[in-house]
């Protein structure tokens, strides 16, 4: 018999198991777990969190400022295309946006421009690692 001490972790243990075991048998289903691009990767970690997850700037912290907005036009420092727009994300904008160039790759960055050009329906999605 099993002290009593030990029943409680015992199942625990077994529960824990048993959703990992469930966990890895649903990672290979795509429509729950969807692969996303290196540049969405990057986007969500390091521009998301101001410009949001649809790049609208509809934020807490920056919504009506025209300039969170990525999807249209309106660029303070930056044309729609691919230079400047990298450009602008390795340099920053004075006192609203912080420069990357120090913390991000130009391929990373190449990365992050081309998903903005996804988000503005500029460009087909790459390809999603297997």
């Amino acid at each position: 018999m099993i002290p009593r001490r030990t029943r409680l972790p015992l199942a625990f243990a077994v529960c824990l198991a048993g959703a990992c075991a469930a966990m890895m048998s649903l990672a290979g289903c795509h429509q729950l777990f969807p692969q996303r691009s290196p540049g969405e990767v990057l986007y969500r970690k390091h521009c998301a969190e101001c410009h949001g997850v649809d790049a609208k700037g509809n934020t807490p912290r920056y919504m009506g400022n025209p300039y969170a907005d990525l999807r249209d036009n309106t660029w303070r420092t930056a044309a729609a295309d691919e230079g400047p727009i990298e450009a602008l994300i390795e340099s920053g904008v004075f006192g609203e946006m912080p420069a990357f160039g120090d913390q991000l790759s130009a391929e990373e960055i190449r990365q992050i421009t081309h998903y903005l050009q996804v988000l503005r329906g500029e460009r087909a999605p790459e390809p999603t690692p297997k």
